[in-house]
C-alpha cells in the first residue's frame, strides 16, 4: 500500500468538491476551473486506488470511500483555516442573532449570505431556526425571516421572496404525464401544513382550479409539510406539489422536473422583519441585500413559471 501523502492542494480541492457535491462550485471557491478541479480528483483516486465521486449526469455523489475521506478531512481543514486565521490581527466581529425556518435559512438565505460574506468578513450570524415567530420587540433578535401575508405590529417588514407551487415529478414518471388529467393516475401527495393559514384550501385544490379540473378526490399519500412531500416524490414516483427553493436542488440536478409552466403563489410571502431604527444600521443593509440578491437567483431561475393566486388572480 502507497503510504506516500498526497499534495495538500489535491487534498482541498476534494474537500471542497465533497462538501459542495459540486466541481464547479468547488472551482468557484478555489478560484479554478472545474476542469482543474477534475484533474485534481481523477489524480487523487488513481493515488487511492478507487473512486471517490460517482458521477452523474448533472451531479456528483460521493462513493464509499469518498464519504470516508470527506469525514476525516473536514474537521482538519476546518483546524487549519482557524489556525490561519487566528495567526492574522483579529477582526472586530459583530454577531447578528436571527431567527428564521431552518429549511428557508439553509436552502436560501445561507448561501446567499455566504456569497456576499467577503463583503463584511466581520458578521457573525447566530441563528434560531424555528417556524415560531420570535418576539423581536422585548428580545435580544436582531431580526427574523417571517412567514407572513402582510405587515403587523410596530416592526419594519421588507417583502423578500415570494414561493410558488406546481406539480413536480421524477423525469421517468413525467413521461406519461402529458395534461394536468395525467397527475392523478400516477398518484398525488398531500401536504397537511397550510402554507396560508388563514384559509383552509389546499395549494393541490389552487392548482386544480386554475388548471380548470376538479379538486382530488383522494391523495396516495399524506406528508406533513412539503420539503418531506418533495422527498417522497423522489423516492415512490408520485406527484408532490412544490417547488421554488424547497426543490431548487432537486430542479436543478434534474432529480424531479415541473411538466407545467402553471404554479400557485400563496397569498404569504417571506419578509425580513426587525425592530424599528435596526433597518439603518450597516448590518441590516447588508443581510438585506444579500438575502435579496438570493431570492433574484431563484426568480431569474423560474422566469418561464406563470403565476395565479389560491383564487386565480395572476400575480403582478
Amino acid at each position: 500500500m502507497n503510504r506516500r501523502l498526497p499534495s495538500l492542494t489535491s487534498l482541498r480541492t476534494f474537500e471542497a468538491a465533497a462538501r459542495h457535491l459540486s466541481f464547479a462550485r468547488a472551482a468557484d471557491e478555489l478560484f479554478v476551473t472545474p476542469a482543474a478541479v477534475g484533474f485534481q480528483i481523477k489524480q487523487l483516486e488513481q493515488e487511492l486506488g478507487g473512486a471517490l465521486f460517482t458521477r452523474k449526469h448533472r451531479a456528483v455523489e460521493l462513493t464509499d470511500k469518498g464519504q470516508l475521506l470527506q469525514k476525516r478531512l473536514g474537521p482538519v481543514f476546518e483546524t487549519l483555516q482557524t489556525a490561519w486565521d487566528e495567526a492574522h490581527e483579529p477582526l472586530t466581529e459583530t454577531v447578528l442573532k436571527v431567527s428564521g425556518p431552518a429549511k428557508a435559512v439553509h436552502s436560501w438565505v445561507i448561501p446567499a449570505l455566504t456569497q456576499a460574506k467577503d463583503q463584511r468578513p466581520d458578521i457573525r450570524i447566530s441563528w434560531d431556526l424555528s417556524k415560531q415567530n420570535r418576539d423581536l420587540s422585548n428580545s435580544d433578535f436582531d431580526m427574523g425571516l417571517r412567514w407572513a401575508r402582510e405587515p403587523e405590529g410596530d416592526l419594519h417588514w421588507e417583502p423578500l421572496l415570494r414561493t410558488w407551487f406546481t406539480p413536480l415529478m421524477r423525469a421517468d414518471v413525467a413521461r406519461f404525464v402529458r395534461t394536468p388529467a395525467d397527475l392523478h393516475k400516477q398518484g398525488l401527495i398531500d401536504v397537511e401544513y397550510k402554507v396560508d393559514a388563514d384559509r383552509r384550501d389546499t395549494m393541490w385544490n389552487a392548482w386544480h382550479r386554475v388548471s380548470g379540473l376538479d379538486a382530488p378526490a383522494s391523495y396516495t399519500i399524506s406528508c406533513t409539510d412539503t420539503a418531506s412531500a418533495i422527498e417522497t416524490a423522489v423516492a415512490t414516483g408520485h406527484v408532490a406539489i412544490g417547488g421554488s427553493f424547497l426543490a431548487a436542488e432537486q430542479l436543478k440536478s434534474g432529480t424531479l422536473v415541473t411538466p407545467f409552466n402553471t404554479a400557485i403563489a400563496p397569498y404569504s410571502r417571506f419578509w425580513l422583519v426587525c425592530r424599528d431604527g435596526v433597518q439603518d444600521t450597516s448590518e441590516y443593509q447588508w443581510f438585506l441585500t444579500a438575502v435579496r440578491q438570493g431570492a433574484r437567483t431563484f426568480d431569474a431561475a423560474n422566469a418561464e413559471m406563470q403565476l395565479f393566486f389560491p383564487n386565480g388572480d395572476a400575480v403582478g
